[in-house]
């Protein structure tokens, strides 16, 4: 797969991180980071690969110094646009294998699959060692992607999603093993009188195991674990994994 294939996938009109769904489910979202990082009003939160801004704007207006960074301009636009007048969220483009922070914040998070699309583990480490030597000593980081494991067995999967705007999303993803697992996403974007539209995602697959070790390598320490981005012993596994790391200090 072309290493240019994320600027083809990263884009409105196929990866919509600001969908009426998405909106939708952030404030519980927020509301569970905001609880397992332990933030109090002031804490200074740094959102890798923030998107359009939906975790990044709650989390602001809960009382956090919120920085997001993205490397998509067209999400950015949207976040400023949604943040207008919330002066504790600023949102900057960058690469996050590249953070440029040094122990300014007291939290970060990464949110809904926002790693693993590099083309190799050692990017992804570059992710998380950024993301450590921004923490603060005892800062906290969530991550939360799709457990690996948990899907597996699938071997494919196939969803048809109708979306608030009329359009309908069809999604068949695929499994690769081996040294370096992925799962592999054909999107098709259909809408009323247009033309589909099709992209392929392709992301890193991480069960418990080899996010914990990643993590470990980095400089961070995992603490606990849950299988979904929200509290609740009674639901089932959502399919993913949220992990909860300290900067040791």
């Amino acid at each position: 797969m072309s290493a240019s294939w994320t600027r083809a996938f990263f884009r409105p009109e196929i990866f919509t991180p600001g969908s009426a769904e998405a909106e939708a489910a952030a404030a519980a979202e927020a509301r569970f980071a905001w609880k397992a990082l332990g933030l109090k009003r002031g804490a200074r939160v740094l959102d890798v690969a923030c998107g359009t801004g939906r975790h990044a704007r709650r989390l602001a207006r809960r009382g956090a110094d919120v920085v997001g960074v993205d490397a998509t301009a067209a999400y950015l636009r949207e976040a400023r646009r949604a943040a207008r007048g919330l002066k504790t969220a600023r949102f900057l483009r960058a690469d996050m294998r590249r953070l440029s922070f040094e122990g300014e914040f007291d939290a970060a998070v990464n949110l809904w699959t926002s790693f693993g699309y590099f083309a190799t583990p050692e990017e992804d480490l570059a992710v998380l060692r950024g993301v450590a030597r921004a923490l603060k000593p005892g800062g906290r980081f969530l991550i939360d992607v799709i457990d690996f494991a948990a899907i597996l067995s699938r071997r494919t999967f196939k969803n048809w999603t109708p979306c608030a705007d009329g359009s309908y999303l069809l999604e068949e993803a695929s499994f690769v093993g081996g040294a370096d697992p992925r799962v592999v996403t054909d999107w098709v974007v259909l809408r009323p009188g247009r033309a589909p539209r099709r992209a392929r995602s392709s992301v890193r697959g991480y069960d418990r195991a080899r996010l914990f070790s990643a993590l470990r390598r980095a400089g961070l320490r995992p603490v606990r674990a849950w299988p979904r981005l929200g509290y609740g012993s009674s639901r089932p596994s959502d399919g993913r994994l949220v992990v909860l790391s300290v900067k040791p200090g």
